[in-house]
């Protein structure tokens, strides 16, 4: 029999259950070839909690169950599968009505028959019971080291410190702190959000990801207790019943529920200079509206500079006489080179009636014309094909590179627990593989969900098909968050020089269509204007022609 095997493993269960990925991986083949199955695949997520269903490799398993790639399921236990009843009950059943049964390798039970079936959904109770149980025990606990004064955790320490493990305790790393301390002086000097954050861009300050500096993190720095030596705590929670495109809303909670309480680690900051830079940051915010409502600039996140390829913001102007008159605001949008990085860019405000209006003829080229089945079938193929090519093969260079940095790290902490390295150093160097090993890890999830998705076609085929032949109907049904979607659907980048759009990229099969369009208005307008010279020349005198 054809079997694929699943293995999960969260950061809790590990450290809890001690149940690793490679030990359910040897176990699991060890137990299908003593059973004599074919292994077909693999399926590996790792840190993902089972609670969740967005994990890529489930995902992927439920794509090839489709494709009747195996006929059964092994797990080393019922809960790497799902926590959560309810999930779990679905998974089953839509695996069986494939002919695909779920079997757990160190729980006996059989999903093919009724008592298999009632002893799997007692399992499944015991499951999510424990889950409940340890969110139970967690949170309490949680709340009683956070008064203690022990830093919680996230996925990431705050910039500026390292998280040890085994003092659990936030450490103080000097390169980083520097740079905390040296936006506090800056800003108490005179220097706006966006000067400080263009000053440490210039000078090629990187954040700890690799990346750039800007105001929205210089700012959350700013407003960080974490520098005082305090914790801050509960401030936000998730609401499953409030949905977001991206999932659960982060939702912030009450003042009285949020906890702030002195920590163990050491303070960057000084009280003093905190409360001066809390007050400037008051004083400079009073009487201006910052934020622009983004329901009111569908094109952000597409447009970009042809200037410097910073991104395109929304904002509002009041500047001309005529709408101060009527007190009227104007939609633009403008670089945000200058207001992210302190960046010089002469590229001018581009009106968003204008930019919008090109937008919108371009896609009228698109839809505007005849297209069969057939045609868009052959495109939709052609362009899946290419875009699956170019993912698998940089899937297999994140995946090289991921292997390099874990090599990297474990000869590091070889060296390290040799004796041969001091622990100031050991810090500096491990730090930015482990943040890079994240940023891999990252990458990878994405590239697989893009295959998963990629290999969906005739769902694919049947979107595109209904955006093709119903698009004014279905633009006019669309709320904000829907059209912003089906123009990222249809755009790649759109550049923007001087107020107009200098040049644009469309996904496949759109850019096809659009080239197939232009083409063919070229060849009618060619045909219209050698008539019309035709016409001319017989009504012109013998010795003219």
């Amino acid at each position: 029999m054809k079997v694929s095997l699943y293995t999960r493993v969260s950061t809790e269960d590990q450290a809890r259950e001690g149940t690793s990925l490679e030990v359910q991986k040897e176990f699991l083949v060890s137990y299908a070839q003593r059973e004599g199955n074919e292994i077909a695949e693999i399926y590996v997520d790792d840190g993902y909690s089972g609670y969740s269903m967005e994990r890529p490799a489930l995902r992927k398993l439920l794509a090839d169950a489709k494709k009747k790639k195996f006929e059964m399921v092994i797990v080393h236990k019922i809960d790497r599968f799902s926590r959560n009843l309810r999930d779990l009950l679905n998974l089953v059943e839509e695996l069986e009505l494939l002919d695909i049964s779920l079997k757990s390798a160190t729980e006996a039970y059989d999903t093919s028959n009724s008592a298999g079936k009632m002893m799997f959904q007692q399992l499944g109770s015991f499951a999510e019971f424990e889950r409940n149980r340890i969110k139970e025990r967690v949170f309490p606990g949680m709340i009683k080291g956070v008064q203690r004064g022990n830093w919680q955790g996230a996925r990431y320490s705050p910039y500026g410190y390292y998280y040890n493990k085994g003092k659990k305790l936030l450490e103080v790393v000097k390169e980083e702190a520097d740079i905390v301390k040296l936006a506090y002086t800056m800003y108490l000097a005179g220097q706006s959000t966006q000067q400080v954050a263009g000053y440490l861009y210039r000078k090629e300050y990187k954040t700890r990801s690799g990346g750039r500096f800007n105001t929205k993190l210089i700012c959350d720095i700013l407003k960080n207790q974490i520098y005082l030596g305090n914790l801050v705590w509960n401030r936000h929670h998730y609401d499953k019943k409030q949905k977001t495109l991206k999932g659960c809303k982060y939702v912030r909670n009450e003042p009285s529920k949020v906890i702030i309480v002195k920590g163990r680690h050491e303070a960057i900051i000084y009280q003093d200079d905190f409360d001066a830079v809390q007050k400037k940051m008051a004083f400079a915010r009073k009487g201006v509206v910052r934020k622009c409502n983004s329901n009111e600039y569908p094109l952000t996140g597409i447009i970009s500079c042809a200037r410097c390829d910073n991104s395109f913001q929304g904002c509002m102007n009041t500047a001309t006489r005529e709408n101060k008159k009527t007190k009227t605001k104007r939609r633009y949008y403008r670089c945000s080179a200058r207001q992210t990085y302190d960046m010089p860019c002469e590229n001018s405000y581009a009106r968003a009636e204008d930019i919008e209006i090109e937008v919108y003829t371009i896609i009228s080229v698109i839809f505007d014309q005849d297209i069969d089945d057939a045609r868009l079938f052959n495109l939709v193929k052609n362009s899946s094909h290419s875009h699956s090519e170019d993912s698998e093969k940089q899937l297999g260079e994140a995946k090289l590179k991921l292997e390099e940095n874990i090599i990297k790290q474990e000869r590091l902490s070889s060296i390290f627990t040799d004796g041969l390295l001091a622990i100031e150093a050991y810090k500096r160097q491990i730090i930015p593989l482990r943040d890079e090993e994240k940023e891999i890890k990252g990458k990878i999830r994405k590239l697989e969900l893009s295959l998963i998705e990629r290999e969906r076609n005739e769902e694919y085929l049947k979107m595109i098909r209904d955006v093709v032949n119903h698009f004014q109907s279905i633009n006019e049904r669309m709320d904000f968050v829907s059209k912003k979607g089906l123009l990222r659907m249809l755009f790649k980048s759109i550049k923007i020089d001087n107020g107009r759009i200098k040049s644009f990229e469309l996904f496949e099969p759109y850019k096809s269509l659009y080239e197939g369009a232009r083409i063919k208005w070229e060849v009618q307008e060619n045909q219209i204007l050698t008539t019309e010279r035709a016409s001319v020349s017989t009504l012109l005198p013998t010795d003219a022609k």
